[in-house]
């Protein structure tokens, strides 16, 4: 059976091995584990001391932090928020691939949720070398819950290291909230 990224805290897996450093490569298989052996993944759920790993930005009267043991997490203890009326918002974690066996087919995840109205909430996979967005998603959220954010497929074969960025702006006036959790960068 395949090792999962679980969810919380910083966990990165590989096939039947689970690390909290860079992704482990497991021994040669044939079969359906050949393929899993390929599996390299990263997440975060902001558990722990999330600023060790996670970085801030703002702009306007965008604001950014952690609710931390408050009963509005996805999963765990703790969740990151993003707030705007006038701005923009967004939290951001590093993941260096470098050593992931095979980074053809990667996708970025998290969990949000738009507090009281709905919300478009975008994530991106930035290359910090020029600073570019390799792929990206930006869909309407409802207020009804956490929802998946899921962006397409990206090549990172010969990029080192990315940022997944999860974004919100506002230019209404009507400030609102967005709670993140669970963020995860895989590559099958």
């Amino acid at each position: 059976m395949c090792a999962t990224v679980s969810g919380r805290g910083n966990h990165r897996t590989s096939a039947a091995a689970l690390t909290t450093g860079t992704a482990a490569v497991a021994a040669p298989v044939s079969g359906e584990h050949a393929a899993m052996a390929r599996y390299a993944g990263d997440s975060d759920g902001f558990e722990g001391d999330p600023w060790i790993r996670w970085e801030r930005f703002t702009s306007g009267d965008g604001a950014t932090d952690v609710n931390y043991g408050l009963g509005f997490a996805h999963n765990g203890a703790n969740n990151g928020w993003l707030y705007a009326a006038h701005g923009w918002a967004a939290e951001r974690l590093r993941v260096s691939v470098d050593s992931w066996p095979n980074r053809h087919n990667c996708r970025a995840r998290v969990w949000a949720r738009p507090v009281d109205q709905g919300a478009q909430v975008e994530l991106q996979v930035w290359d910090p070398n020029g600073w570019r967005i390799l792929t990206s998603t930006a869909p309407w959220l409802s207020s009804a819950g956490y929802q998946k954010i899921v962006t397409s497929g990206v090549d990172l074969t010969g990029v080192p290291t990315v940022y997944v960025q999860a974004i919100y702006g506002n230019s209404t006036g009507a400030g609102r909230f967005v709670r993140l959790d669970d963020a995860v960068l895989e590559c099958l």
